[in-house]
């Protein structure tokens, strides 16, 4: 939406990579329409920051599934498994999660289902003291 241009776009859809596709017109349809260059996608720092992993290891658990963050070669690996009543859904998903800042990391091989080429990772604290981890915009606490 670009209300000083009068400009806003909607797609519905359904099925993979539909990010991807929405990235792809809306990029092209603002600039068009609107002059709006949109920002480009989401990805790693180009000089990722040096992070402290132990802070950010564990289990993180909600409603179907379960987030895994361990270090694997002195780096951070996650694993997003659907559990319960989801097991069905999808095979678990492994992915390599890139710093980007202190909390917010890059995560690589989740596929274009989920976004372009990187998905957002960020770790986070609320007022509870409790870790958390968001993925697709959904949060897990830290359960172990």
């Amino acid at each position: 939406m670009v209300p000083t241009a009068g400009v806003a776009v909607s797609l519905l859809t359904d099925g993979g990579g539909a990010r991807g596709l929405y990235a792809a017109l809306c990029r092209e349809l603002h600039a068009d329409l609107a002059d709006v260059t949109t920002p480009a996608p989401f990805a790693p720092a180009a000089e990722p920051p040096t992070v402290d992993l132990a802070r950010l290891l564990g289990t993180y658990g909600r409603e179907g599934v379960v987030v895994t963050v361990a270090e694997q070669d002195g780096a951070g690996h996650a694993v997003y498994e659907f559990v319960d009543g989801t097991t069905d859904f999808s095979q678990p998903l492994d992915f390599d999660p890139l710093p980007v800042t202190e909390s917010v990391f890059a995560g690589t091989g989740v596929g274009a289902a989920v976004s372009e080429d990187h998905t957002p990772v960020v770790f986070s604290t609320p007022r509870d003291g409790t870790g958390c981890v968001c993925i697709g915009m959904r949060r897990g606490p830290k359960v172990a």
